[in-house]
């Protein structure tokens, strides 16, 4: 019973980290052109891990910063909804993997900024990418179920 609460309360909480991102950049204008998104897509220009990462930021995301600030709506919201939930928790997982390394890239060598909290980021996600739904309270349990993406991957005890 332990295992159950604990990783479901942790896949709770990482779920409501991933929707609590959305207020501080809420659409139509994502806090541009000097607040918000905007504020942070310049912070990655001007203190890049990766100086291709920030030419690609400079030149691509930030002329298109209000697309790009639906796209990160759209996907944070997504992985939030999954892991809140626990529903496809696996392809929550990835994405959650996936979209914070690329926080990690963009944001590791911020001014004030500590690289450990975007690596614990991605381990939490990639914790619910690597067990799914196992030995959890969530919709992929309860719904039984049984894509790739849904289910469990631990034998449930």
């Amino acid at each position: 019973m332990l295992p159950t609460i604990a990783l479901t309360g942790i896949r709770v909480i990482v779920g409501v980290f991933w929707l609590m991102q959305l207020t501080w950049k809420p659409p139509p204008t994502f806090g541009c052109p000097n607040e918000g998104f905007c504020l942070w897509l310049d912070r990655e220009i001007q203190y890049p891990v990766i100086p291709l990462y920030a030419e690609i930021v400079r030149t691509v995301v930030r002329p298109n910063a209000i697309a790009f600030g639906w796209l990160t709506t759209i996907v944070e919201a997504g992985i939030g909804l999954s892991l809140l939930f626990g529903v496809f928790t696996r392809l929550g997982g990835l994405i959650g993997t996936l979209w914070s390394l690329n926080l990690l890239i963009g944001l590791g060598a911020q001014p004030n900024e500590q690289p450990w909290y975007y690596i614990s980021i991605v381990l939490f996600d990639f914790l619910y990418f690597a067990i799914g739904s196992s030995r959890q309270l969530s919709v992929d349990r309860a719904a039984g179920l049984r894509s790739w993406w849904a289910r469990p991957a631990l034998e449930e005890e």
